[in-house]
């Protein structure tokens, strides 16, 4: 909080209070060059960091890491971070894990406050995307990460996947510029809900009773949440509903397509965004920019720039909050690389989630009541109590798969 408070006044940023709302995880691994599976380019990189080889089934479990990158899919990504401790100490991952939420509460800061002054969040999420990928192109071009090499099955394969992505990232950028940041965060709260729910629809898999009671907190915390939440709007409460859709979805497609593909971590991530910036732009000059074949966006870049102080101000205000868009999804990446457990992780997550919602209340200075304060909390135990439930679920599914190929040897 601290973090965004100090960095606010640098960009000339002030609590505006217009129309209060949110936003989508991610840290690059150096690869040796025999782990780089294929290259761009034809040079190979130096090998800058030996890392351990990761068995498929480990692979598999780190790229739905990645499809779930934004943010609350806590039960995926805890699934990823179950890997070897290595030589991680606890100083190295306090300090990721501070990155991590430093960076994602400065960038809500950053996002909400943009959204104030200049209200185009089809806009701002295709910029985002791209400042994203501009990024990870610099990594590539500097040798500080691995340049993958994919094909057109890969991008065939990878297309579902970021047409989720891209919708779970717009509408979330929609809801923040129609609703207070701390409750569209609260909302996206109830992503687990609609996971079990499509999970079961569309990959059949069943649930066991305790992970459908872990439901229960979080919808009832959300719905005291919205029961005396001022900024509440319909509209922004059903896109950040669309948005937990696509990112669900995302985290179905991944685990159903990307089980033989050779990306990890960052750099699928990257690819994911690269592909969703041909998703995204065209809706965003369609839907917003051109609308009725007018410029949109105009007269709102002129307000902006206005509200901001000046044009250098206003393109600083841009460009930071792309940075810190991919800041903070790559911290999380590197707190996943660290090998904590997955309880870690998923408490870590729904913390994570707890500090941008208490940041984003004291900045923006929303009236928030004792019964929004009450049932935000209960949806956030909620969430961990699921992450908590979810992993139990999978734990005991493996010890009976692994007694049933026991029995069958014997």
């Amino acid at each position: 909080m601290q973090c965004g408070a100090r960095l606010a006044p640098s960009l000339g940023l002030r609590p505006v209070v217009a129309r209060p709302q949110t936003a989508l995880h991610a840290a690059p691994r150096l690869q040796s060059a025999a782990q780089a599976p294929r290259q761009l380019g034809t040079a190979q990189p130096a090998p800058l960091q030996q890392q351990p080889r990761w068995p498929r089934q480990q692979l598999a479990q780190r790229q739905a890491v990645v499809a779930s990158a934004a943010a609350g899919s806590a039960p995926v990504v805890a699934a990823a971070a179950a890997e070897p401790a290595g030589g991680s100490n606890a100083l190295k991952v306090t300090s990721y894990v501070f990155l991590w939420y430093a960076f994602n509460i400065v960038f809500n800061i950053l996002n909400k406050s943009t959204l104030n002054i200049f209200p185009a969040p089809w806009f701002l999420a295709t910029f985002q995307l791209m400042a994203s990928a501009a990024f990870m192109c610099v990594l590539w071009a500097l040798r500080l990460q691995p340049v993958p090499q994919v094909s057109w099955a890969d991008i065939k394969a990878l297309a579902p996947v970021a047409l989720f992505h891209t919708i779970g990232h717009v509408s979330a950028c929609v809801s923040f510029s129609q609703m207070a940041v701390s409750f569209a965060h609260v909302v996206k709260a109830a992503e687990p809900v609609l996971s079990v729910v499509l999970a079961k629809v569309i990959l059949n898999e069943s649930t066991p009773v305790y992970v459908w009671m872990s439901l229960l907190p979080i919808i009832a915390g959300c719905s005291l949440a919205a029961m005396k939440e001022v900024s509440f709007a319909w509209s922004g409460f059903n896109n950040a509903m669309i948005s937990n859709v696509g990112m669900v979805l995302r985290n179905i497609y991944s685990k159903k397509f990307l089980g033989q593909l050779k990306l990890d971590g960052i750099n699928l991530f990257a690819i994911l965004s690269i592909i969703s910036i041909f998703y995204c732009l065209p809706c965003a000059l369609v839907i917003e920019g051109f609308k009725g074949g007018v410029n949109q966006w105009a007269p709102m870049w002129d307000a902006a720039v206005l509200a901001s102080g000046g044009l250098a101000a206003w393109i600083k205000l841009l460009v930071f909050g792309g940075i810190f868009y991919h800041l903070y999804n790559q911290a999380s990446y590197m707190v996943l690389d660290q090998g904590i457990s997955p309880v870690t992780f998923s408490v870590g997550n729904t913390m994570k989630r707890v500090a941008v919602v208490v940041s984003s209340v004291l900045f923006f200075k929303n009236p928030v009541s004792m019964l929004n304060w009450v049932g935000s909390m209960i949806a956030m135990l909620g969430t961990g109590l699921y992450s908590l439930a979810k992993q139990k679920a999978s734990d005991d599914a493996k010890k009976a798969k692994a007694a049933a190929a026991q029995g069958k040897a014997a």
